[in-house]
């Protein structure tokens, strides 16, 4: 069903399919790229001051006849074109990353209908294509400051009631990914580069740290740890610039992130 639905939309050469439908950077917020990180936290790994690696250059060629569900904000529906891309014929990727879209359930009218339909979605999206793994990037989004019920005004993961909920969120999705014994990858978040997200972003990667060793079939990918060192965020990477002009991976940027998840996937030692 997947191959005849690839073929009526005319994907030549990609075997992908679309759920959302959007742009991968559809009403995600903007930041400026900053490239001061900082230094280390307490409880956080050191980085070290090595040149990041952006990924990788090239796709294992034991990536073959894997299915990937992708989930999560526009940096996972960003990768997961990538993943389409790199992948050739030989992978299928279903997309469903959703720009605007974390899983914290905020409410107001400034979130969409359709970034609250994930608890209901995803299980369909599990059952229907039966992925070989999924990965769940929410690094962006989640990390801004929103506003739960109850809440004056919007605040971010240093509030405790609001990493709490973070917390219940995560662990809510890990139960729906990982209900049919599919392999979950988490992604850290980037945003600790940038002034305005550290502190909230160095809670997201706690918590998210912490979920990965307490859930088996749960993997961490740091994807802060693909972009950034403790010195910094480079715009410049690899010979590679890192991003586009909405903040989010270039082409060949994406390209080198989409290898490296995908052998991180699916190969001994590819993380």
């Amino acid at each position: 069903m997947v191959q005849r639905r690839i073929r009526r939309l005319g994907v030549a050469g990609v075997v992908t399919v679309l759920v959302c439908g959007c742009s991968p950077h559809h009403a995600e917020k903007k930041a400026a790229a900053h490239s001061e990180a900082g230094p280390a936290s307490a409880g956080e790994p050191h980085y070290g001051t090595a040149v990041p690696p952006l990924g990788s250059p090239s796709l294992s060629p034991a990536v073959t006849g894997k299915t990937v569900l992708v989930v999560g904000d526009s940096w996972s529906a960003s990768i997961g074109r990538g993943m389409s891309e790199v992948g050739a014929s030989h992978n299928t990727v279903v997309n469903a990353g959703l720009g605007g879209c974390g899983i914290m359930l905020p409410v107001g009218k400034e979130t969409p209908e359709t970034c609250r339909k994930w608890p209901v979605q995803w299980p369909s999206y599990l059952k229907k294509y039966q992925p070989d793994a999924t990965l769940l990037t929410v690094g962006f989004w989640d990390v801004t400051p929103q506003r739960l019920a109850g809440d004056a005004e919007p605040l971010d993961l240093t509030s405790p009631a609001h990493e709490k909920a973070f917390r219940e969120r995560l662990n809510q999705a890990i139960s729906i990914l990982t209900s049919r014994n599919t392999p979950l990858y988490l992604m850290t978040s980037h945003q600790v580069g940038n002034p305005k997200y550290r502190a909230s972003a160095l809670v997201m990667n706690r918590v998210l740290r912490e979920a990965s060793a307490k859930h088996p079939g749960v993997r961490l990918l740091d994807l802060r740890g693909q972009l950034c060192n403790d010195k910094g965020c480079p715009r410049v990477l690899a010979g590679t610039q890192v991003y586009d002009p909405t903040v989010h991976p270039t082409k060949p940027a994406r390209a080198r992130l989409a290898n490296w998840a995908l052998n991180a996937m699916f190969t001994r030692g590819g993380a």
